[in-house]
């Protein structure tokens, strides 16, 4: 955050300060959960339990073995979706449980 007393748009002193206080990351997280139902629409929300991220890896639960397995091999391609959803690198995997 600049020193000088001149007038700042509001949306770059609140991201300062969000990457100051080390906040970033759990923004992100927060993003990529609520993300999740949008970016993997309906019916395939419909088969997830609970959303939750740790260190850049969005977990899923899924509640059938049949769609955890299908979804496994897709992992790369969702990542990549809810990334360009979240317009940028939040997401580093994806993991199906």
């Amino acid at each position: 955050m600049p020193s000088s007393n001149q007038p700042q748009r509001l949306g770059s002193v609140l991201a300062d300060l969000v990457d100051r206080y080390g906040y970033r990351e759990r923004l992100d997280a927060a993003r990529a959960v609520e993300a999740w139902p949008e970016g993997a629409g309906e019916t395939l929300a419909g088969v997830t339990d609970q959303v939750w991220m740790r260190h850049g890896v969005l977990h899923i639960k899924v509640k059938s073995a049949a769609w955890r397995h299908q979804l496994q091999f897709q992992r790369q391609q969702w990542r990549d979706r809810l990334n360009e959803h979240l317009s940028g690198p939040v997401v580093d995997e994806v993991v199906f449980r």
